[in-house]
């Protein structure tokens, strides 16, 4: 089994850990970021036009910026102005010292004339703007541990370098949140992360993350050795806390069997099952017992897909979860069967026994090869569960329901959740087996018809 430069150092910080039954490497006390106390001011001059960019107001006033919105007001006390909500906003550009930006109801607005304190305000709004989608699109994970300052660039899929400048990163215990000086702000959640690289020459920090971006961290100065550090005690304690949970619930594996188990689920990665006969030999049947031991009726519908999609297809995840009334830990563990000639993929909860609901999504909406997209859809699903901590109501609940609730911001801003939403076919939560196949057959029906007929409704 192949293992990167991250997890061999990670590997051995953690025996060294386990051994001694404590912390990996100690970490400093939380400091919140400072946040304005107040709104800020600036006078400019704005246009709102409309869908076909005709001006329909132009103003000379100024803006008032606010923790999650803003007001555009003209000059004379007796205008009001207009808020606009920042979650609102559907797209921002910035040239030649102007901003502009779209709504979700087809307006546009372009801001202008800031004197020579442009710069100072698109400072200032885009730190107000990230501290409101940092809190709304649950990028922070945990408590605040250390931040920093450093110089950003993303490396998408193909290769192309797209810089967001000076930025602020802070480590948060199960996520890293990137906030650039005149960017959007974006996370990297540690379960995510496929791995990870110091490079000591050039003093850079590079993350190579499941869905094919690279993020590249540079002009640490002299807090690089304080982030290598912070990052690898903070996996490494992530590893830490799963390998002790697994010991509870797969005794009879040694620490580093559980590590590598570990390393591959992060902190729920739907895996593939036939990956484990290379852990160990009893790997399989051990994690197999672990997901549907107490569940046989989720077992017996499990079975039948997988004689559908074959066992190459079949999924699982394991992770873990601390009641707040009592601290204990439990445990969470899903399955996912992937039909790519059905272009279907079938996911449910197994850890509980009452647990019965399998959910099912197309793999492809339009166009293309179902088994060349499936890594895709799997990854739409893994991120909507570490995300959302394994809330999967965002996923099929009715979008008028999910507007009142704390997901509202995430529908609108979180691209891959309006994929898998767009995706979603329904449910089945038969425990009769030929109920479910009944079930099935409706599914299969849905799956066939045009994607844009089909309706995300629970049976």
């Amino acid at each position: 089994m192949a293992l990167n430069k991250g997890f061999i150092v990670i590997f051995g910080l953690f025996l060294i850990a386990f051994s001694k039954k404590g912390c990996i490497i100690g970490s400093s006390s939380p400091e919140e970021y400072p946040f304005y106390p107040m709104a800020l001011t600036y006078s400019l001059k704005f246009k709102k036009l409309n869908f076909y960019n005709k001006v329909v107001l132009e103003k000379e006033g100024e803006i008032v910026v606010d923790r999650g919105s803003f007001r555009l007001k003209g000059k004379g006390a007796q205008d009001q102005g207009e808020v606009i909500f920042f979650s609102d906003m559907k797209d921002l550009h910035t040239r030649d010292d102007m901003l502009s930006f779209s709504t979700f109801s087809k307006e546009k607005y372009v801001l202008s004339g800031f004197s020579n304190l442009f710069d100072v305000f698109l400072r200032d709004f885009m730190r107000v703007r990230n501290e409101y989608f940092a809190d709304t699109l649950f990028m922070r994970s945990g408590m605040l541990m250390h931040e920093y300052e450093g110089t950003v660039e993303i490396e998408n899929s193909f290769g192309k370098i797209i810089p967001r400048g000076k930025s602020r990163i802070q480590f948060y215990e199960g996520s890293i949140v990137i906030i650039p000086e005149t960017r959007e702000c974006f996370p990297v959640y540690y379960g995510l992360i496929k791995g990870h690289e110091f490079d000591d020459s050039d003093y850079v920090l590079r993350l190579f993350l499941f869905n094919g971006q690279n993020i590249h961290i540079s002009k640490l100065g002299t807090s690089f050795d304080d982030v290598k550090e912070t990052m690898e005690s903070l996996l490494g304690k992530m590893y830490e806390k799963a390998v002790n949970a697994l010991t509870e619930f797969l005794p009879g594996f040694d620490a580093t069997t559980l590590l590598k188990l570990v390393f591959l689920v992060k902190e729920g990665r739907l895996i593939p099952f036939k990956a484990l006969k290379k852990i160990h030999e009893e790997m399989p049947e051990r994690v197999g017992e672990l997901l549907f031991g107490a569940n046989p009726a989720m077992k017996e519908k499990a079975l039948l897909l997988r004689r559908m999609g074959g066992d190459e297809n079949f999924y699982i995840s394991i992770s873990f979860g601390k009641s707040r009334e009592t601290g204990d830990i439990f445990l969470r563990t899903w399955f996912l069967q992937a039909l790519p000639d059905k272009n279907l993929v079938a996911t449910g909860r197994t850890s509980g026994a009452d647990d019965n609901v399998i959910h099912f999504f197309r793999i492809i909406m339009h166009q293309g090869d179902p088994l060349e997209k499936l890594e895709a859809k799997i990854l739409e699903i893994d991120q909507s569960m570490l995300v959302f901590r394994y809330d999967f109501s965002v996923v099929y609940k009715d979008r008028r329901e999910l507007r009142k609730s704390k997901f509202k911001v995430a529908l609108r801003k979180l691209s891959f959740l309006r994929l898998l939403r767009k995706s979603y076919i329904g449910y089945s939560c038969a425990t009769d087996i030929d109920r479910f196949k009944e079930d099935l057959e409706n599914i299969f029906i849905k799956a066939a018809a045009p994607s844009e007929t089909v309706v995300a409704a629970a049976r």
